[in-house]
C-alpha cells in the first residue's frame, strides 16, 4: 500500500554570477537547511534543492551554456554515486569543512578526478596553502584582505579563480575588481530568481522504489526490468525523459522513448538520479491512477500493435502520458509544455489527431463504454485488447 505525506514546498534561489566583463556565466545555487539537523534531513533538503534546479529543470533552465556553484554537505561528498551531472559544468563547494586533514584532502582528490571543480573559502584554504592550492579551482574570498601579495601571485600559474559573494555597491566591486577577481555576485549586479515546488500531496510506491534501486545494483541489471519498474513511478518517469532529451545526453535531438533514454542515461546517470529523486521523495504516485494510466496505456499498445505504421512504444507512451498530469498532480498544459515527447504524440494528448489521437480516443471511448455497462459490453476484439491491458497491468503491478 502506499504512503501519503503532505511535504512542505522546495524553495531554492539562483544567484547569477558574472565574469570580470560583467557576463552572466554561472548560477549559484542557495537552499536552506538545519545544521543542527538530523543527517537525512540535511541529505534530504540538499536532494530536493538538486532535484528542483537540475534534474527538473534540464536544458530549459539552468544547465544551459552557463555552470553550476553548488555547496554540498560534507556527508553527500561521501557518497560519489550521488554527485550531480554533468561534471563539467558544476562547481562544488565544500563550506561545511572546517579542518584541513588527509581526510577532506582524499576527498577532494576523488573529486577532481570526476571531473569537478572544488570551491573552498578562503578561511580553509589558508589553513594549508601547499596543500589546498593543488586541489581546489575557485577561492571563494570573505574580504579583499584574506590573501597577501604573494599568496595571489600563486593562483594564475594554477590557474585558481577568485570568487566573491554579496556585491552590495559600486565600492565593493571596484576593491575586488582591484584584485583581479574572476567571478562575482551581489544584489548590486543581480537579484537571484527563485524556484519553488508547490506544496501537495505526494505519494509514493515504496516497494517499487526499493526494488528499483537494487535492480540498479545488481551485476547483471536488465534494462526491459529497469523500464518496468521506472513505468511505476511516474515523476521519475518525467525525470529520465528530461534528462535523456538534454543536449548534454542527446547530441542528436531526436526525442527518444523511455526505453532509449534507459540506454542512453546509462547505470550510473540512472543510479545517480534515482537515489536522489528517492531522497527528495519525488516520486508522486496514487496506486488507483497509477493503474488507470497502466491500464490504458498497455490497451493503446494492444490497438497499436496490428499496425505496421504504429510504434506501440509510442502507442504505450501516448496513453500512459494521458493520465500523467494526474499522476503527477500538476497542471496539464504546463507538464505536456516541458516534456520532451515526439510531435505526434504530443498531438494526440493535445487535440487527439493523428494515428496516435485515434487510438488514444478508442481506448478512452472503450473505457466509459465499461463504466456505463459493465455487464453489456461486447466481447469483441477491442474489449480483448482491454482485458488483455488488465492482465499486463494486475502482473506489471503484483510483481511490483
Amino acid at each position: 500500500m502506499s504512503e501519503q505525506v503532505d511535504y512542505d514546498p522546495c524553495t531554492v534561489a539562483l544567484h547569477p554570477i558574472h565574469d570580470a566583463s560583467h557576463h552572466h556565466v554561472a548560477d549559484r545555487l542557495v537552499y536552506r537547511h538545519d545544521n543542527a539537523a538530523k543527517l537525512e534531513d540535511i541529505m534530504a533538503a540538499t536532494a530536493r534543492a538538486l532535484t528542483s534546479a537540475i534534474y527538473e529543470l534540464g536544458d530549459g533552465g539552468l544547465l544551459g551554456d552557463r555552470s553550476l556553484f553548488v555547496d554540498l554537505p560534507l556527508e553527500w561528498l561521501d557518497r560519489p554515486e550521488l554527485l550531480p551531472t554533468p561534471a563539467p559544468r558544476l562547481a562544488l563547494g565544500i563550506a561545511d569543512a572546517r579542518t584541513v586533514d588527509p581526510t577532506l584532502l582524499t576527498r577532494l582528490d576523488d573529486i577532481r578526478e570526476r571531473g569537478y571543480r572544488i570551491i573552498a573559502p578562503s578561511r580553509l584554504v589558508k589553513q594549508d596553502l601547499d596543500a589546498m592550492l593543488g586541489r581546489v579551482d575557485i577561492i571563494l574570498l570573505g574580504s579583499p584582505d584574506d590573501f597577501d601579495d604573494a599568496s595571489l601571485e600563486r593562483l594564475p600559474a594554477r590557474n585558481i579563480k577568485l570568487l566573491v559573494e554579496n556585491i552590495a555597491n559600486r565600492e565593493a566591486l571596484t576593491n575586488y575588481q582591484g584584485l583581479g577577481c574572476d567571478y562575482y555576485h551581489g544584489h548590486y549586479l543581480a537579484k537571484p530568481s527563485f524556484i519553488t515546488s508547490p506544496p501537495r500531496g505526494r505519494h509514493g510506491n515504496r516497494a517499487a522504489q526499493l526494488r528499483l534501486i537494487r535492480a540498479l545494483y545488481e551485476d547483471d541489471s536488465d534494462l526491459h526490468r529497469l523500464h518496468e519498474l521506472v513505468v511505476q513511478l511516474p515523476h521519475l518517469h518525467v525525470a529520465i525523459l528530461r534528462r535523456a532529451n538534454s543536449t548534454y545526453f542527446n547530441r542528436v535531438g531526436k526525442e527518444v522513448d523511455l526505453h532509449r533514454a534507459v540506454q542512453i542515461l546509462g547505470l550510473l546517470e540512472l543510479r545517480r538520479l534515482i537515489l536522489t529523486l528517492t531522497l527528495a521523495s519525488l516520486q508522486p504516485s496514487s496506486r488507483i491512477i497509477l493503474r488507470m494510466a497502466l491500464i490504458r496505456a498497455f490497451m493503446c499498445r494492444n490497438l497499436a500493435a496490428p499496425f505496421s505504421s504504429l510504434d506501440p512504444e509510442d502507442a504505450f507512451t501516448t496513453g500512459l502520458f494521458s493520465l500523467m498530469d494526474a499522476l503527477l498532480e500538476e497542471d496539464r498544459n504546463t507538464l505536456l509544455e516541458h516534456l520532451p515527447l515526439s510531435q505526434a504524440i504530443m498531438r494526440a494528448l493535445k487535440h487527439r489527431a493523428g494515428p496516435l489521437g485515434a487510438v488514444l480516443t478508442l481506448c478512452e471511448s472503450h473505457e466509459r463504454q465499461i463504466e456505463e455497462a459493465i455487464d453489456e459490453v461486447p466481447a469483441d476484439q477491442l474489449h480483448s485488447c482491454y482485458m488483455a491491458a488488465l492482465a499486463s497491468t494486475k502482473t506489471l503491478m503484483t510483481d511490483l
